[in-house]
């Protein structure tokens, strides 16, 4: 059994954001069903992704409905293509990314910078995207700006938080994680707003940093799968394809730190709250390593098995 849940919006409601279910090319539109299971939802639970990730009644009543969809009402399904789809989680709280989280990612990045000792980490680097406007869904555009030297993808996993949690330790953390989904952090490689007559080291580091803080520079999707319906999310296959060729592919299984570690480190610093979403790191294979500029007319795909595939296609950035 296995529950997709997604966010979405219809023509006739362009407003109203839904919560639904995918089932294979299929929308269910589990807002609509939850007007009709008085008693059986837990009041607190109306079916938004986020609560319903951390509600395992209404959970269950939703792998239920998913179960038998020839008895839905035909105004409770959609065809995928008639509907919008979203990020699953449309307005994050935070976005928390990990830095060189793979080992194959940090080795590639010392050959670009040519370092010859073989490095390694002995704690997570974190950082943040602003969720306002960074945040997108499958179909979005990944954006070429104005701005744009070199723009690369990174493909990984992204973890969505399913219960407010501090000061947790890494065998529990997995209790506090609502789902799981497939995310790419959009990077510009090459940012420089303004000229410089010196590049200092804290100047290359904010470079690199506001390079990921571009519009639709993190698209979500299409799905987020609650980890009770995921066999293990340290054992699941990724992949980045461009234009169909692939470009990265790794087991979530070989992370430097493991979700449990991540969310142990993160939160000795910060609370974490429903919603709030960790991109795990992504592995070798970015566009900086072999020259990959993405450009207008390119499509990028990530797919992790279990999840589903998140396509992106790239457009010049239209003018305001």
């Amino acid at each position: 059994m296995s529950l997709k849940l997604v966010s979405f919006l219809t023509d006739s409601k362009e407003d109203d954001i839904r919560t639904g279910a995918l089932v294979g090319d299929m929308i269910v539109d589990l807002s609509a069903l939850a007007v009709e299971e008085e008693g059986r939802l837990p009041a607190h639970c109306d079916p938004n992704v986020v609560r319903l990730l951390g509600c395992d009644r209404a959970l269950d009543w939703a792998a239920e409905v998913v179960d038998n969809t020839d008895g839905i009402a035909a105004d409770a399904k959609y065809a995928r293509e008639e509907v919008k789809l979203l990020s699953p989680v449309p307005n994050p709280g935070k976005i928390l990314c990990l830095a060189t989280n793979y080992q194959s990612h940090l080795d590639e990045s010392a050959m670009r910078r040519m370092s010859g000792s073989k490095p390694e980490l002995e704690s997570p680097r974190v950082f943040m995207k602003p969720s306002g406007n960074t945040i997108c869904g499958d179909g979005d555009p990944i954006w070429i700006t104005r701005q744009s030297k070199f723009c690369d993808y990174e493909g990984e996993l992204a973890v969505i938080i399913g219960r407010r949690c501090r000061y947790v330790k890494a065998e529990d953390a997995m209790d506090y994680v609502g789902g799981v989904s497939c995310c790419n952090d959009v990077s510009e490689r090459k940012l420089r707003v303004w000229e410089r007559s010196e590049d200092k080291d804290w100047d290359k580091f904010f470079d690199w940093l506001n390079g990921k803080w571009f519009d639709n520079a993190f698209p979500m999707g299409p799905c987020v799968v609650p980890t009770k319906f995921v066999s293990d999310p340290h054992g699941l296959n990724l992949q980045t394809r461009v234009n169909g060729v692939i470009k990265q592919e790794t087991s979530t299984g070989l992370m430097i730190f493991d979700i449990g570690q991540v969310i142990e480190f993160i939160s000795e610093m910060m609370t974490l709250e429903p919603g709030d979403i960790i991109a795990t790191g992504t592995p070798a294979g970015v566009g900086s390593t072999d020259g990959t500029n993405l450009k207008p007319g390119d499509v990028v795909e990530v797919e992790i098995s279990e999840i589903g595939t998140l396509t992106n296609p790239v457009q010049t950035e239209p003018e305001s």
